[in-house]
């Protein structure tokens, strides 16, 4: 083959050609594999971390007969901080896409529902303090934790995110 390459020397020309180019295809993808690796990682957790968020919310939602005392209250008060803990340590703006219904987005989105979340918990322990909830109390809590959840999943869903309505009090 070498000596039939050497025998038509312009054909030698196209074969080193060739071979340059096929040796910076092999660096092209040497480099960016890698890259591209990282990336698809970053968006599977970046997906896992929403589902996280939406079954913290959910499992205190469809609990039967919850009736809030102060200590379970706090429990998922550390619950919903530690999903928002690991929301916090993501290196969200790595993700490739930051539109509207990005993924970067969405996170930030959940991070404010989780904080809201958190945030009714921890005020309701205090009301509560060492009684039990009320069950209009607990009506109260499970309704607002249905909002969310609908809002949470609507994000997941792709579905259009409509501005809250805020009721006068």
């Amino acid at each position: 083959m070498v000596s039939w390459l050497e025998a038509h020397d312009k054909l030698a020309g196209w074969a080193q050609f060739a071979g340059a180019m096929l040796a910076l295809v092999v660096t092209y993808l040497t480099a960016f594999i890698p890259i591209w690796y990282h990336k698809r990682q970053l968006k599977k957790a970046a997906a896992r971390l929403l589902s996280h968020g939406y079954e913290v919310i959910e499992s205190y939602h469809t609990t039967p007969n919850f009736l809030p005392l102060s200590l379970p209250l706090r429990g998922g008060a550390l619950a919903v901080g530690g999903v928002i803990d690991e929301i916090a340590r993501f290196p969200i703006y790595e993700l490739d896409d930051q539109g509207s219904r990005s993924l970067a987005r969405h996170l930030v989105a959940l991070n404010a529902v989780l904080l809201a979340v958190r945030l009714v918990f921890e005020n309701m322990a205090e009301t509560v303090g060492d009684r039990e909830a009320t069950v209009d109390e607990r009506d109260m809590l499970v309704e607002f934790l249905g909002q969310q959840l609908e809002v949470v999943r609507k994000m997941l869903a792709g579905e259009v995110m409509e501005r809250p309505l805020w009721q006068n009090f």
